[in-house]
């Protein structure tokens, strides 16, 4: 025999309105109250109708992750952060990975009357008109990356890369850089690409080179940043004949690309080219050399992510957030060759 809410109330001695509420995730319970229920629900078994719950509640506590790549680890711990946080407060994940499918995707939240999306990065030529087809219908919704969306009916959050990368820049000219690169994972028009625009701007406030021969950009794969296009633009930077002792790149992969690249024609990291990376992912700290790189926030970004949604979905609120990056100084770095 099905186990209902009533039994789960009697079991913990209390009215079916408190089992709703434990439930539901109310907070006005007592941990004391909240414990006995849930250990009822444990007890007996007790599944709740999930589609009979949605009607009453308007909430369906289904959310979307949408990445761009599972298999790099930047948005593995983001997604961690999310999910983790998005459990506690009884909502299920699902995550979807690849944009060419994304239209696809964004019809079935509409199907579903899902609560919310996390956008964790945005597409090369992103129309984010797109979204407001799901905020039309009453699904909430929060991108990471510069989304020109509308504060009022999308919440966003960036990186602040006009910071990091002067940080960064700042410390490799400490070092004595003062031709320094920029291997890009995107195209030289795109308008996500913030890092590019802390990069001329940090050149020219510390007087470095300004050649744009030493800017080398994807023109292969508009948003391709793996560890195979660092290598493929390393090696072109090295083919050009352009003189450099450093290279900053779009993210941590590439940077381990370049650092193969520079490896395969006999030069020694940091002793003929520093290399920096962003992202901080878990396997800068082991690589060889150790990469000295600008940290994003992954963890506490998916976390941040959630409470925007949960805020929107519970009382309608927005929210901007811009993080900021700190260079984490490893072994990939040192003074400039002379």
């Amino acid at each position: 025999m099905r186990v209902t809410r009533n039994d789960v109330a009697k079991r913990a001695g209390v009215s079916t309105a408190t089992v709703s509420y434990v439930i539901n995730n109310k907070d006005n319970i007592s941990e004391k109250t909240k414990k006995k229920v849930l250990e009822a629900v444990r007890e007996l078994n007790y599944k709740p109708d999930m589609i009979a719950r949605s009607m009453v509640t308007k909430e369906t506590k289904q959310l979307s992750i949408i990445l761009n790549d599972i298999a790099n680890p930047f948005y593995s711990e983001m997604v961690l952060g999310f999910e983790n946080i998005a459990m506690e407060k009884g909502y299920f994940v699902n995550v979807c990975t690849g944009y060419k499918n994304l239209t696809k995707y964004l019809d079935s939240f509409i199907e579903r009357r899902i609560d919310g999306v996390f956008m964790a990065a945005i597409p090369y030529k992103f129309d984010v008109n797109k979204m407001y087809e799901l905020t039309n219908v009453g699904i909430k919704v929060v991108m990471f990356g510069d989304s020109k969306a509308d504060i009022k009916r999308i919440s966003s959050i960036e990186n602040d890369h006009i910071q990091g990368m002067d940080i960064a820049i700042k410390h490799l000219k400490d070092l004595g850089h003062k031709r320094i690169a920029y291997v890009s994972g995107f195209g030289l028009e795109h308008r996500f690409d913030k890092r590019l625009e802390g990069y001329l701007k940090a050149i020219k406030k510390y007087n470095l080179c300004e050649d744009m021969g030493l800017i080398v950009t994807n023109t292969k794969e508009p948003y391709d940043t793996t560890i195979d296009t660092g290598i493929r633009l390393t090696r072109k930077l090295l083919n050009s004949g352009q003189e450099f002792t450093a290279i900053v790149c779009t993210n941590d992969l590439m940077a381990f690309g370049a650092i193969h690249a520079l490896k395969q024609n006999n030069l020694k990291i940091p002793r003929d080219v520093s290399v920096v990376g962003i992202d901080d992912i878990s396997m800068a700290k082991i690589w060889n050399p150790s990469l000295t790189t600008l940290q994003v926030p992954k963890i506490d970004t998916g976390r941040k992510a959630f409470q925007f949604l949960y805020s929107n979905i519970k009382n309608g609120d927005t929210g901007y957030h811009v993080n900021d990056l700190e260079l984490i100084v490893r072994d990939s770095t040192g003074p400039a060759a002379t």
